[in-house]
């Protein structure tokens, strides 16, 4: 009686023949699929790994491209190539991943060299990256102090200049000394003055705009550096953040090759 019972309640595909046989075909239907799938990626992966490696070289062309000529310990070279490079990192990522695609199947015996060779040269790069961060934080300071003293430089030699303005307008005592200076001032555009009312209001009005100029180069000197300042910092945050992030993986692009530095059996 027991076993009538369960065998009621646990029929088997035989009791029905018709879904039986739809379930294998559409079965079958899927793993045919699936296998055509699985045959057209392997068609593809040599073309995939090919691509990697032309834009693996291409990126040291670009490289060599951006480096040559060296010009090392100058600050405003070595953080624009820090920069520069790290606007093209994606490109040997994207190489990286379309040559390690796959694992060891279907690989050539040069290849594993190779494969050997950019697994460690990934961690190299990685380090030379998390190494380039305070680098370019040094350099950031060093471009910083050194267009601050451009720029100071340049805006004493403007004071100079209206100083010497200033000295010259307090020698004046006549009018062919206030018209000679004004000549000098307008490249021998200026008004003739007739007489001592119009010396005085030239004078006057000679002092009112050495003072306003003084006063406008240091407001403008200070606005042209601190928008340098905010510029240099925003582009050092990028490219130092970038070289960070880049070292990182590749550091880590180098622990998930570990398959590639092993021996194949």
């Amino acid at each position: 009686m027991t076993q009538f019972n369960q065998e009621n309640i646990n029929p088997t595909y035989s009791d029905y023949p018709e879904d039986n046989s739809d379930y294998q075909a559409k079965l079958t239907q899927k793993v045919d699929k699936l296998g055509n799938f699985s045959l057209n990626m392997l068609r593809s992966l040599v073309l995939w790994r090919l691509i990697g490696y032309g834009f693996l070289v291409l990126f040291a062309l670009d490289v060599v491209a951006i480096v040559v000529p060296p010009n090392f310990l100058n600050p405003q070279w070595e953080f624009q190539i820090l920069g520069e490079i790290v606007e093209r990192v994606a490109i040997p990522f994207i190489a990286l991943l379309l040559i390690f695609f796959g694992g060891n199947y279907l690989r050539k015996g040069w290849e594993y060299l190779v494969l050997t060779s950019l697994s460690w040269l990934s961690l190299i790069v990685g380090v030379l990256f998390i190494l380039a961060v305070p680098l370019g934080v040094i350099n950031t300071i060093r471009i910083d102090a050194q267009a601050t003293t451009r720029l100071t430089e340049q805006t004493n030699q403007r004071l100079e200049i209206l100083k010497q303005v200033e000295t010259k307008l307090k020698d004046v005592n006549s009018r062919e000394e206030m018209q000679v200076l004004i000549s000098q001032l307008s490249n021998n555009n200026a008004p003739t003055i007739e007489n001592d009312q119009q010396l005085t209001e030239a004078k006057q009005r000679l002092g009112e705009f050495i003072t306003s100029s003084r006063n406008q180069l240091s407001t403008q000197t200070d606005l042209a550096n601190n928008q340098r300042r905010k510029s240099l910092i925003k582009q050092s945050v990028k490219w130092n953040l970038g070289a960070l992030i880049s070292g990182i993986l590749f550091v880590m692009t180098w622990q998930m090759t570990k398959w590639a530095r092993q021996k194949v059996e």
